[in-house]
């Protein structure tokens, strides 16, 4: 009893130390998190827990509805008070004739011939209970399970609002959620003319909207749909939406809901951007890599002429393939991706490494932003600096080999091999991961938000190997043939 005492102290403390985002988050299943909320979509959110630094993707039934509506509203992805209303239904997943179906609805009593009933948008389904895949609860739009008549016998029978003005108001709200206009204007004269409301100054401004819905239809029609589409937050619902604005524009440009549509236009745009300048730093990062190994597939290419790329066409051909992928012009590519660093997705930062070439960068440039390895030190490796450390042992030990052979070939000689001819020997993947870090580095696109380093396999950092001298026999100290003197490897994060 003295350890569960202490529980709402904890809590209370572990809320006051949190930062200001942190917020508490209940699970459809009834457990509570504390918890950052890093992004919210059309589909679902990202987490990053508070109490192990977990990072979690959700969907929205997985969160109670009111806490999903919460966050939903924080990031536009629900209208206000106008917002469509939400019910639980089941989802039901089966097999019919061998392919996979699914229906939302509410769900009857198992039949004793074992069938499910499944009501849905006036028409009743009987799936066989052997052929069920699933179920599950989530919170759907009325529209998607109700006909306008089920939804107001049901919500009618439910609130019964007599002679009550105030349930009057309550339903009509409702009404309004789920699109009945005319039966919402209905009860708010209803409740209007019984008047004994007891708030009775909201009534005459809500069943004015209401009759201005109702005689400007089809401007509110297209309004739901663009409300709609920002809510869904995929890239056709966005093209889709567009395209409802400029038929907004076009046919109704004196509206009498030119203030509704221009409050929803900029909610519309503001979600667009969200979502695009998040899909294009994504994609951007991504595609690096992608761009970089079509580069070096060409015959030729020197390293000059990389840096030259890096620093010059290849943000124009990223931003291409970029725009290609997601169906957007090049200039809004460009300009999404300038502001990616006010939304997590886009400050998502990712590991670059110029591996075994670092030596070409001069040590200056190998060290800068860095504490000379400490932080490799003390911080973790994560999977993208192990496979490239593997990736470099092996390519030492090759090299390794090269150089006893060439030694054995040509007794007495060493030459320090040239950054060009160093860049004539790597592999393809080798130059390919040069030219991505360079790019992240040097082209001026991406953030570096810290460098970091590790001595040189060769040489353990000290820039210079022991050897013996082919014609004297003696034991002399030369220059670290894989670092060139440099010491270090240079690795770091951008976004």
């Amino acid at each position: 009893m003295r350890a569960l005492s202490t529980i709402p102290f904890l809590l209370a403390f572990l809320l006051a130390a949190a930062p200001v985002a942190a917020q508490t988050l209940q699970l459809a299943d009834g457990q509570v998190l504390l918890a950052q909320v890093d992004d919210a979509y059309g589909e679902g959110l990202r987490i990053k827990r508070l109490d192990n630094g977990g990072v979690l993707e959700l969907r929205w039934d997985q969160l109670t509805p009111d806490c999903a509506r919460r966050v939903q509203q924080s990031y536009a992805l629900v209208g206000d008070d106008e917002g469509e209303l939400t019910v639980s239904v089941r989802e039901v997943r089966y097999m019919l004739n061998g392919s996979p179906q699914t229906v939302l609805g509410r769900v009857g009593d198992e039949q004793a011939q074992g069938v499910l009933v499944v009501q849905g948008k006036g028409v009743q389904y009987r799936i066989p209970s052997k052929e069920i895949t699933s179920v599950r609860k989530i919170d759907v739009p009325v529209s998607q399970v109700y006909t306008p008549d089920e939804f107001y016998v049901q919500r009618l029978g439910a609130i019964a609002p007599g002679d009550n003005a105030d349930l009057h108001v309550q339903l009509a709200d409702e009404l309004i959620r789920t699109r009945d206009y005319v039966r919402a204007a209905d009860h708010l004269q209803k409740a209007k003319d019984l008047g004994n409301s007891r708030a009775p100054e909201r009534i005459g401004p809500q069943l004015e909207r209401a009759k201005l819905y109702v005689a400007a239809k089809k401007e509110r029609d297209l309004l739901d749909g663009i409300q709609v589409a920002r809510t869904r937050a995929t890239p056709r619902d966005f093209k889709q939406g567009r395209e409802l604005i400029a038929r907004f524009d076009k046919e109704f440009p004196q509206s009498r809901l030119k203030a509704d549509f221009d409050r929803e236009k900029k909610r519309f745009e503001e979600s667009r951007t969200r979502f695009f300048s998040q899909q294009v730093a994504d994609r951007w990062r991504g595609t690096i890599q992608v761009v970089g190994d079509k580069k070096m597939q060409e015959s030729g290419v020197t390293l000059s002429a990389a840096r030259e790329y890096a620093e010059s066409k290849m943000s124009e051909d990223i931003a291409a393939a970029v725009g290609k992928r997601l169906e957007l012009e090049v200039p809004e590519v460009e300009s999404l991706f300038a502001i990616r660093d006010k939304y997590p997705l886009g400050r998502r930062t990712e590991h670059f490494s110029f591996g075994i070439g670092s030596w070409v960068l001069g040590e200056v440039a190998i060290l800068k932003g860095t504490k000379q390895g400490q932080e490799n030190a003390k911080s973790e490796k994560d999977p993208a600096e192990a496979r490239e450390l593997e990736r470099i042992t092996r390519a030492i030990r090759k090299m390794m080999e090269q150089r006893r052979n060439a030694a054995a070939g040509q007794p007495g000689e060493s030459r320090e091999q040239s950054d060009e001819e160093w860049w004539a020997d790597a592999d393809r993947s080798q130059q390919t991961n040069w030219l991505r870090a360079y790019y992240a580095e040097f082209s001026g696109k991406l953030v570096v938000t810290g460098g970091y380093t590790q001595p040189c396999f060769a040489c353990t950092g000290l820039g210079t190997q022991t050897e013996l001298e082919a014609n004297t026999n003696k034991v002399v100290k030369v220059k670290c043939y894989l670092c060139h003197g440099t010491k270090h490897v240079r690795s770091f994060k951008a976004y």
